[in-house]
């Protein structure tokens, strides 16, 4: 003679701890993967005008990342007393490669890579990239760079007040925190950062 067995019914109290315990494994998940494999950061300054302003928020990773000359990246420069103040520039050319700032045939000054001259949609029509950085030295009036092996060359967009490898020299890639992989605020500037 066949029993039917009881049905337990689930305890409420029970329901909810299994709940609260799928939010809590999210969120610790979430801060793993955001501490180990991307940061958060943002932008205080104009140095990147107009591509990305102050105030934007953005992610970044160095995960499997090589750097690469266009790439927006954050850096601790080795000039910086405090240890943690983060520049975000844009690489103009990577190790072993030379770069110069100098008139073109249109008298205007230009960057050249290798001795071709980089063109840079990027920026504003008004940019002028001054050799000495901003304001411009009297007596610099071409900058001549060989950027060492394991080393970047870095500029801000915003060439007129960007504290860049022209006045601090070129960046040691192990000072790099990671290419910037994505806004996320402004909300209605959502997106990648070219």
């Amino acid at each position: 003679m066949e029993t039917d067995a009881p049905v337990k019914k689930k305890n409420p109290a029970a329901f909810f701890i299994d709940i609260a315990e799928a939010v809590v494994t999210a969120i610790v998940a979430a801060i793993f993967i955001i501490t180990l494999i991307c940061r958060i950061g943002y932008v205080s300054g104009g140095s990147m005008l107009s591509t990305m302003s102050s105030g934007d928020r953005y992610i970044v990773s160095n995960l499997f990342y090589t750097p690469q000359a266009g790439d927006i990246i954050v850096f601790q420069p080795e000039t910086e007393e405090d240890g943690e103040t983060l520049y975000v520039k844009r690489i103009i050319a990577l190790g072993g490669q030379t770069v110069d700032i100098m008139l073109n045939e249109h008298s205007e000054y230009a960057v050249y890579v290798d001795g071709v001259e980089l063109q840079e949609p990027y920026l504003d029509e008004h940019q002028i990239t001054y050799p000495s950085g901003y304001p411009p030295a009297d007596d610099f009036d071409e900058l001549h760079v060989q950027v060492p092996e394991g080393h970047v060359f870095v500029m801000g967009d915003n060439r007129l007040e960007s504290k860049d490898s022209r006045v601090i020299g070129c960046i040691d890639v192990r000072r790099i925190v990671g290419k910037v992989l994505l806004r996320f605020y402004p909300l209605d500037k959502f997106g990648t950062v070219d």
